[in-house]
């Protein structure tokens, strides 16, 4: 499997942040406290618990989605990230959340913020956290160095079914199990297996996934062979 450059990248940067990594099956929680990211656990997860988690400790956060159960939640609010586990999980299913929540932090909210400061000044961050409005001279700064400046949209949102509602948010989700995955099985890491249920298995008994997350990381790890239809077959056969 060849991992993005972007994953390799950012993994890469958050171990250099938080030491070396621990062994297998990694535990993240001593890690995160490197970055700016906390964690807490709850029983049960939800954007009501959540939102009332940060009205007991008088932080405005602006969450607005409708109430429902959540499996684990990222709220980030300038500069910082709180990680929500639900406790009654399993440890396996704890770690990958966490993991999963990590994922998103370095992605879709520290990097940002790092590019942003590196362009254009760490007084842009105000922009960021909805403090002020960014300024002509920053919005043409932005535009010439290719870099998003304005405040953060959350990725709460779901369709009837649960899933996100935009490319966008299934992007962010599917490199947030993918940064998971190299975090706590690095695909390097991974011996060869001979079928899938094999490599899930161990990627449960070794790495510590959850049987889920597990098997479909296996389906990356060893995809399906491509179909060969009757035109590819001609041209294979001409090839030789």
């Amino acid at each position: 499997m060849n991992v993005p450059v972007w994953c390799v990248d950012l993994v890469a940067s958050f171990w250099s942040a938080a030491g070396s990594p621990p062994p297998f099956p990694r535990d993240l929680r001593h890690a995160v406290t490197a970055i700016p990211l906390s964690f807490v656990e709850m029983t049960g997860v939800s954007v009501a618990k959540v939102r009332q988690w940060f009205e007991r400790i008088a932080i405005p956060i602006p969450m607005n989605e409708p109430d429902r159960p959540l499996r684990a939640c990222l709220v980030a609010w300038r500069g910082e990230g709180f990680a929500f586990l639900d406790s009654l999980d399993d440890v396996a299913e704890r770690a990958f959340s966490l993991a999963h929540e990590l994922g998103h932090f370095l992605r879709d909210y520290l990097r940002p913020r790092e590019t942003v400061a590196a362009a254009l000044g760490k007084a842009a961050l105000e922009v960021l956290d909805a403090l002020r409005w960014p300024t002509p001279i920053e919005r043409m700064h932005a535009v010439l160095r290719n870099v998003a400046l304005g405040p953060f949209t959350h990725m709460l949102r779901r369709d009837d079914s649960g899933l996100p509602l935009t490319p966008a948010e299934c992007e962010a989700e599917a490199a947030a199990d993918q940064l998971a995955f190299e975090l706590l099985a690095p695909a390097e890491a991974v011996d060869e297996a001979a079928d899938r249920d094999v490599l899930a298995e161990r990627l449960i008994g070794v790495f510590g996934l959850p049987p889920e997350p597990a098997a479909r990381y296996a389906a990356i790890l060893m995809p399906p062979e491509p179909r060969i239809d009757r035109a590819v077959a001609r041209l294979l056969k001409l090839s030789k």
